[in-house]
């Protein structure tokens, strides 16, 4: 992923092949379905175009399934201590005071929680990315990776050990976290992931929760492990910034297939994927043309996912679009948004 895009401009698409439905509000009965081959998953965040009543908006487009947060961007930034340091764009007041007290590099993000609950009374799930562009995202110890999971626990989800200074304030849990270390150091990443696990399974309402991985398309990832995907539901691989593998590449197809065998076995189990199952793994896209190399217009890319389509893989999991809102903004002449097009090419 890009931590910041400096032209926001919505990029232009000609197009021969419309979307046969009109953008319209979420239907009021709707149920996630983790394992389905036509979600979109779409990150929010760090574009221009956030801004703190956005995420809402974006939840309440019928094409999106999934939001991701973007960026938790910092583990440690006191030396290997303390607490996280998370950058939402504007979409977030300075520290309160509290914070400021104990933990500096968090925000109070409690303007945009309740967007996040009604997000998740529509069935969307929210997550939380780790990581980013220019991230300080590594481990010195699996102790570490395992404190860290249980900070995030406390801060994110269902623990109740740090009320004071949580960013979206005492009442909004998320529904998991998306790995996208791109730091190039592996290290105690598959640590991290069980002990997240371990971190979900301490709730006592059994909440259903979600780990992601954003890898870069070249195998093998230089910053995520295979052992730590493979603990995932959710994989979405960067097909973008990635010459040798992007969307429009000649080794896209190749890649595609490589990766669907590397993820088809998954580890885990209980409140996890499934043993043998593996994760559900995304073609990750850019929804305009300034997030970087390898972007392609709606109705390319409606091509290109139906050659994916036609390869049948029994693990295909959707479509992850890099940003929902530049996505929805990129509107061609026939009134179809880029979001249009990719839910539409899997459907």
């Amino acid at each position: 992923m890009t931590t910041t895009i400096s032209d926001h401009g919505s990029a232009s698409v000609a197009t021969s092949a419309v979307p046969t439905y009109s953008l319209q509000a979420q239907p009021p009965v709707y149920q996630f379905d983790p394992d389905a081959s036509n979600n979109l998953a779409v990150y929010w965040g760090q574009t221009p175009t956030t801004t703190a009543d956005g995420l809402l908006q974006l939840c309440e487009n019928a094409d999106v399934d999934i939001v991701i947060l973007a960026f938790l961007n910092q583990f440690y930034p006191e030396n290997g201590q303390g607490y996280p340091g998370i950058n939402f764009g504007p979409a977030c007041d300075p520290a309160s005071i509290n914070q400021q007290e104990k933990s500096p590099g968090l925000l109070d993000c409690t303007r945009f929680a309740t967007q996040i609950q009604a997000c998740q009374a529509l069935g969307k799930p929210v997550l939380l990315s780790l990581g980013g562009y220019l991230a300080n995202t590594s481990f010195v110890s699996d102790n570490q990776a395992e404190h860290f999971a249980e900070t995030l626990w406390n801060l994110f989800g269902a623990g109740r050990e740090e009320l004071g200074i949580r960013p979206f304030g005492p009442d909004v849990v998320l529904d998991g976290f998306d790995i996208d270390n791109e730091n190039h150091n592996t290290s105690f990443y598959n640590t991290f992931a069980t002990a997240l696990r371990k971190q979900f399974d301490k709730d006592p309402k059994m909440k259903r929760y979600y780990i992601s991985a954003a890898p870069q398309c070249p195998i093998p990832d230089e910053s995520i492990p295979i052992e730590a995907m493979r603990q995932a539901e959710f994989v979405w691989v960067q097909f973008y910034n990635n010459p040798s593998c992007n969307l429009n590449s000649t080794g896209f197809g190749k890649s595609v297939q490589d990766w669907a065998v590397q993820l088809a076995n998954g580890t885990s189990s209980g409140n996890a994927t499934a043993v043998g199952k593996g994760p559900k793994m995304y073609i990750g896209a850019s929804a305009f043309a300034e997030a970087g190399s390898g972007y392609v217009n709606g109705s390319e890319l409606a091509g290109y996912l139906a050659k994916v389509k036609d390869l049948s893989l029994p693990n295909l999991g959707g479509v992850m679009l890099w940003d929902g809102t530049m996505g929805a903004l990129n509107v061609d002449e026939f009134g179809a948004s880029y979001l249009d097009y990719a839910k539409a090419a899997v459907q």
